[in-house]
């Protein structure tokens, strides 16, 4: 990392929570010299990240929006509106929420006379490796969560939302990395070995499409599904059980959800 764009020199959080934690582990990796003031509402959680990564901790919301220029909003998305409200934000200011269900309608009132800004970063942020959505775009906050990784802006608030759900598809990964993980252990692969093997494979596949952005990922498959193959035999019985089918249901039901859409999500 080079230092911090001469826009972002202090940042603050309410909320501080696990995503905070890793938004605080990834910017003091990024820049030893940024302001991080934090809130004190979770005190133990916000203390050990003072001491680990020289951060400070605020008397309370309004002290960290006193502090700083920019506050990142990282409380549960339906505490986000009352945090807010109870904080006097200032003109020329910039207020980012990174609660993924709540919509810009609700954060600007509560935010004003500040800028309201919807991101959403997820946990290899730590390692500033986090593909983080904004929405929308500000030079001020891109400037931010390019310390932490890709930033993504979207064009309207209609596409940040699909875009979010990937951040729970994210989560999923970790489930099928460690199913296969399991299941090359139990076959007989030392237990560091599958470790290793399976998410050496992961990154592997993920930097080959990210090499080739012109090649369409079905070719990149079709490139190893070859007839007869070992690839092929596998990928012919997760179709066969809709294996992939589910992972779209489960996209279809986390944006249904977002939406407030309960009976697409409880029909499926």
């Amino acid at each position: 990392m080079t230092g911090r764009p001469a826009s972002v020199e202090s940042v603050g959080i309410i909320g501080v929570g696990h995503l905070a934690g890793y938004l605080v582990e990834g910017l003091r990796r990024a820049d030893l010299d940024l302001g991080i003031v934090l809130s004190p509402r979770n005190a133990d959680r916000s203390a050990e990240l003072a001491a680990r990564f020289g951060a400070v901790v605020a008397a309370d919301n309004q002290a960290v929006a006193d502090a700083v220029p920019l506050v990142i909003l990282s409380t549960r998305p339906g505490d986000a509106v009352a945090a807010c409200e109870s904080v006097a934000f200032r003109p020329r200011q910039t207020v980012i929420s990174v609660a993924a269900t709540l919509p810009l309608a609700a954060l600007e009132p509560a935010v004003a006379p500040a800028a309201g800004v919807r991101a959403m970063p997820i946990s290899c942020a730590a390692i500033n490796r986090s593909p983080t959505l904004l929405y929308p775009d500000h030079p001020r906050a891109r400037a931010l969560f390019d310390l932490l990784g890709q930033v993504h802006v979207l064009p309207s608030e209609s596409c940040f939302n699909p875009a979010v759900v990937i951040a729970a598809f994210y989560g999923w990964v970790y489930a099928l990395l460690d199913d296969a993980v399991g299941w090359a252990a139990r076959a007989g692969v030392p237990p560091a070995t599958a470790r290793r093997l399976v998410l050496e494979t992961v990154r592997g596949a993920a930097g080959m499409g990210l090499d080739r952005p012109d090649r369409d990922l079905v070719a990149m498959l079709d490139d190893l599904a070859t007839p007869g193959g070992l690839t092929e035999h596998g990928l012919a019985v997760l179709r066969r059980r809709e294996g992939l089918a589910a992972w779209t249901e489960a996209l279809d039901a986390t944006l249904a959800r977002m939406c407030g859409d309960e009976t697409e999500e409880t029909s499926q």
